[in-house]
C-alpha cells in the first residue's frame, strides 16, 4: 500500500470517527473564514491548556515533595498512585467522546509516568527488604498488563509506545534476574524491538516507528561491539552495520539508516586509529574503496533498469 493509500484511509477513519460530512470536509479544505477562525481558536486554547497543565502537574510534584515527610506512608501512596490511577481513568473516559478525545494522549502519558512510582512508593513502604529488582519486575509486569489490555480496547497509538516500553523493561528486568549475559540481552532485545517496528511501520501506528527502529537498532549496535570488540569475528560488526543500512533502504527508514551509518562511520574511524595510526594508506584505501562501492551501485540500478525492469513489465507468454 502506498503513502498516498495510507493517508486516505486514515483521513476516511478521522471523517467516519468524528462524523464529518462532505460539505464541511469541503469547507475545510477551500479555507473559509470559519473554519480559520475555529481552527486559531482551537490552537490557542489547546496551548493555553497544555501550559496550564503543566503549571498545575509541576506545583502539585513540588508542593508533594516540600511535605513528603509530614504525609506518612498512606499519604505518599495516595499522592502518586491515587493521582496518577485517576488520571489513567480520565483518559480512557475521554476516548468515549470526540469533543475532547485530543485529551486522552497527553493524560495517558502523564499517568504512565505517574502510576509506576506510585506502585514503587507502594512497594517500598510495605516490603520487608529482598531484591529491588523483583519490586521493578512486579512494576512493569502490571503496568505492561494494564496499558496492553487497554490498548487492545482502544486501539491507541500512545498505548502501543507504553505497552512496549513497560514490555521492554519487564523482559530486561527478568533476563537480568537470570543471569543473562548483558551483550547476549542486548542483541535479543534489539532483534525484538527491530521486528516489533516492522509490525508498527506496516499498521495504522506506523507514527512511532522511527523511533523503535533508532532504539532497536541501537541496542542491538551497541551490544553486538561490545560483543564482538576485540575479537577474532570483530570484522563482523561492520557488515551488520551494513546490514543495518541496507535494511533501512528496505524499510525506508530514516532511523535505521542515521544508526547504519553511525556506527559504520564510528566503527571504520576506531578501528583505523587503532590498527593504522601512523599509515596513510588506510583512509586512501577506505575512499577507493568507496568510490568503487558507489560505482557498483550506479551500476546495478542501471542493470535493473535496463534489463531486470523492462523484462519484467514485458507482457508474460501465453
Amino acid at each position: 500500500m502506498s503513502g498516498k493509500q495510507d493517508a486516505l484511509v486514515e483521513v476516511v477513519e478521522l471523517i467516519t470517527r468524528h462524523g464529518l460530512t462532505i460539505d464541511e470536509v469541503s469547507a475545510a479544505l477551500a479555507g473559509g473564514r470559519t473554519f480559520e477562525t475555529t481552527k486559531s481558536g482551537s490552537v490557542l486554547s489547546r496551548l493555553f491548556g497544555y501550559i496550564g497543565g503543566t503549571f498545575i502537574f509541576v506545583g502539585l510534584a513540588i508542593y508533594v515533595g516540600m511535605r513528603w515527610d509530614d504525609l506518612g506512608f498512606l499519604g505518599r501512596i495516595m499522592v502518586t498512585l491515587g493521582p496518577g490511577f485517576c488520571i489513567f481513568v480520565l483518559a480512557v473516559a475521554c476516548t468515549t467522546d470526540t469533543r475532547i478525545d485530543r485529551a486522552s494522549t497527553p493524560l495517558f502519558l502523564v499517568a504512565s509516568l505517574l502510576q509506576p512510582a506510585g506502585i514503587i512508593v507502594m512497594l517500598r513502604e510495605y516490603s520487608h527488604g529482598g531484591d529491588p529488582s523483583y519490586g521493578l519486575l512486579f512494576m512493569n509486569f502490571v503496568m505492561g498488563l494494564q496499558q496492553g489490555l487497554t490498548f487492545v480496547a482502544k486501539r491507541r497509538t500512545v498505548l502501543a509506545l507504553t505497552t512496549i516500553v513497560f514490555t521492554l523493561g519487564f523482559v530486561t528486568v527478568a533476563l537480568d534476574l537470570m543471569d543473562v549475559d548483558h551483550d547476549l540481552m542486548g542483541v535479543v532485545l534489539g532483534v525484538s524491538l527491530t521486528c516489533v517496528a516492522w509490525s508498527l511501520d506496516h499498521s495504522s501506528h506506523k507514527s512511532i516507528a522511527g523511533l523503535a527502529y533508532f532504539f532497536g537498532a541501537s541496542i542491538l549496535l551497541g551490544a553486538a561491539y561490545d560483543w564482538l570488540h576485540r575479537s577474532p569475528i570483530e570484522l563482523l560488526f561492520m557488515g551488520l552495520a551494513c546490514g543495518i543500512i541496507f535494511l533501512s533502504t528496505v524499510a525506508r527508514s530514516r532511523s535505521l539508516l542515521f544508526v547504519g551509518t553511525l556506527a559504520l562511520i564510528g566503527y571504520l574511524g576506531a578501528y583505523i586509529s587503532e590498527h593504522f595510526a601512523d599509515n596513510l594508506n588506510a583512509p586512501i584505501m577506505l575512499m577507493l574503496i568507496g568510490f568503487v562501492l558507489i560505482g557498483l551501485g550506479a551500476l546495478a540500478v542501471k542493470i535493473n533498469n535496463t534489463y531486470i525492469a523492462r523484462r519484467s513489465d514485458a507482457p508474460a507468454l501465453k
